[in-house]
Parts: C-alpha cells; structure tokens; sequence
C-alpha cells in the first residue's frame, strides 16, 4: 500500500477474518476469533509495535486494533502475515450519525479527491438504525459533492477514480479506502494441533509445513542434516527464520539431527547402493519416532508429520521413492503423514516460497546420492534389519541440537 493513502486521521486497522471461520458453527467461530486476536497481539508484541487498544465489534464480524498513526504501516505489514486474516483496512472510526460520517468522509476527501475525478461510496450497515445504506450514500454523496463544488466531481459507481468504503456497525462507523487482502486466509495457528516436520534441507520440506502452519498447525521442524557444511547449515537456519515471522511464538525451536556418521557407516558398508535413498527415508522416520519417544524434545503429543513430497523431480532422491518409502512411517508410527505439496506444480512451489520472502536460498543438501536408485519395501526392511544401526541411531537422537530463534 502506498504510504502517502495513510492518512493522519487513520488510528485504527480493521481486520476481516476468513470465510472458512464464518462457516464454522457460533461456538467454533468465536473461539477461532478469540484465538486470532490473540494471534495478533503476539505477533505486534514480537515486532514491538504498540497497540492502544483492541476490540470485538458487537456483531462480531470485524476485529479493531488502534494505533498511533505511526504505527499502522508497521502493522500492516504484520497482521498481512497473521493466518487466519482475509483483508485489513487502515481506517478512521466516528458516531453512526450521518452528519458525523459526512464530515469524515469530507476529511477524507480532502487528500484524496482532484479536479474531474470521479468518485463512489460503498456502504455497509448492520445493527438497527433509522436510514438505510442508500440514505447514507446519498447523503454523504451529495454532501461531498457539495464541500467540493470546485472541483466538478461526478459519481460513478462502476469504474470510479476514488473510493471511499464506509461500514456502519451498531453505534459506530468506519471509513477508509483501501481493502488489503493478505496473500495466505487460511486458519489462526492454535496450540493444540501440534505437526512435526521432516525437513531435510529441501525447500519443499519447509514450505509443507508452512502449508500445514498455514491450516492452524503448529508446527515442530526437525531438521536431518546430510552434510555437516556449517556454511549450508547457516542459510537453512535463516530459511527457517522467514518462516519464523508468520508465527505468533516469540521463540521458535529447530531440532537438527546429525546423520552424517549413520550416511557414512551405510555407504561404507551398503553394497546395493542403489537403495541409499530409500535406506536413509526409514533411518529418518526411526529417528523422529524416538525424538518423539523422547518428552525432554517436546514432540510427544504431535499428531502428525509433514513431507515436501511432490512429483516435479526437484529433489536427490527419485519421486517415485519419495512417494513409496512414505510406508516406512508405518513401521513405527500410527500417525499420518501430510503431503500438502502432492498436486503443486513447479511454479506453484516457487510463487509460494517467493511469496514467504524473497530472500530465501536452495541449498545443496545431499552429497550422498547414488548413480542408480531403486526402491523395494521388503529388501529395504530386510537391509536396514542387518545394518546393525541401533547404536548410531540412539545416538543421533540423544545428540540432537536445540537451535531457537527469537
């Protein structure tokens, strides 16, 4: 949004939550609200910028925040990031008098409205009043017309130059001209559905669990580290931190797992190298089961994983593998796997991501892959049994490395 459109007057954002909020039953629907205000709060608490004050509106269909008006772009760009969040408005608020919201709407006018322009209002009302939206309209229309005779404004309501959105809530108006609809909608993050994530430095493994983040998850990234370059390492861990800003948490923890000494046994050892891929998929799930196994790690009541699965043939590893090696989860875990990346297209990944932040990096992740890769579900179990990797795996687990962002 352009900062000269936020004008002195403005002191509040108000902030339109989803559809898929506004289907759930009353209960549901306002413990959601309920749940994204608070949302808010954390996130404006985490950057620092001040609120005043917030509320509910009484029909419960919009939330306020006030700020200082030095404050609102910072906060704008905030709340954009908050899941849960359809669109904002920078706004001013006044009485329901109408002679009240003609004289805001004159103020508006004021910076907004040049020679020749053309101009519309768009009315909103709920609650019990004695006008109509289209007396509101044609009063403040007529009234704005008026103050600016000079000026030789017209309306037109189809294609108009200028905007000026007026809601009358109950005993309060709002008006305001931009509608800032947030790239993401989804659901208010809660703290109850809890999903693990299976992050082993592909940018698909981080943006499915942005996804399910996305859907109301929180989420517990487990990062399994083939390559032991701090350099590498460093860029994933500032990956990460993108991700980090679309939380409400004021700490955000990484687990890393070192699997290097496990990667390096099986390739001295592993004579059909060609099940390399597949041997390392069931390593990483044995691996997660007893982190999670492990209450000092904090994975123990996830209700899920995530997978950066997707058939676009962007990874080290084959997607036909990264697609059957998914039944390893299932040798020691009953929870289910989530593949939100399963039907998106190249294109579609990379405009997500983008859309995340442009300053995150691929990372070359793997120098472990072989020339051949197979996959066979029975002689990969039959492998992995004779591997004798108890003792290494226990120590992955018990060596893992807490990284929290704050």
């Amino acid at each position: 949004m352009n900062p000269s459109r936020l004008l002195e007057s403005y002191n509040l954002i108000l902030i339109r939550y989803t559809g898929e909020i506004w289907l759930k039953s009353q209960k549901v629907k306002m413990r959601m609200i309920h749940i994204l205000v608070n949302n808010i709060k954390r996130m404006l608490e985490k950057k620092e910028v001040a609120y005043t004050k917030y509320q509910i509106t009484n029909d419960a269909t919009r939330i306020l925040f006030f700020f200082k008006h030095k404050d609102i772009a910072k906060a704008i760009r905030i709340i954009k990031k908050v899941f849960g969040v359809y669109s904002l408005s920078p706004a001013l608020r006044t009485s329901n008098r109408i002679k009240n919201i003609s004289d805001r709407a004159i103020e508006i006018g004021n910076k907004i409205l040049d020679r020749n322009d053309s101009f519309a209002l768009r009315v909103k009302r709920s609650g019990k009043h004695d006008f109509t939206s289209q007396d509101v309209a044609k009063k403040v229309g007529q009234d704005v017309i008026d103050n600016f005779s000079e000026l030789g404004l017209s309306v037109d309501l189809s294609n108009p130059d200028k905007k000026i959105f007026i809601e009358v809530r109950n005993e309060f108006s709002y008006l305001f001209t931009d509608i800032i609809e947030t790239p993401w909608e989804g659901l208010p993050i809660e703290y109850k559905k809890k999903v693990g994530v299976m992050d082993v430095g592909r940018q698909s493994d981080l943006l499915a669990g942005f996804m399910l983040m996305r859907r109301g998850c929180e989420i517990y990234p487990v990062l399994f580290d083939l390559k032991g370059d701090i350099k590498t390492k460093n860029i994933w861990i500032s990956n990460w931190r993108e991700v980090f800003d679309f939380t409400p948490f004021s700490k955000f923890t990484l687990r890393i797992v070192d699997l290097l000494p496990i990667l390096d046994k099986l390739k001295s050892k592993l004579d059909k190298k060609e099940y390399f891929c597949a041997l390392c998929r069931i390593i990483r799930f044995k691996i997660f089961k007893g982190l999670m196994d492990d209450s000092i790690r904090g994975l123990e009541e996830i209700q899920g994983f995530t997978d950066g699965l997707n058939f676009n043939g962007l990874n080290v590893c084959t997607d036909l593998i990264d697609l059957e090696s998914l039944v390893f989860n299932d040798l020691f875990s009953d929870l289910p796997v989530f593949t939100p990346l399963i039907g998106f297209e190249e294109k579609e990944i990379s405009d997500f991501l983008d859309n995340i932040s442009e300053s995150m990096s691929k990372i070359e992740y793997c120098t472990y892959k072989p020339k051949t890769q197979e996959i066979d579900i029975e002689t990969v179990k039959k492998i992995f049994n004779t591997l004798q990797l108890e003792e290494l795996i226990q120590e992955a687990i018990e060596n893992v490395k807490d990284m929290v962002l704050s």
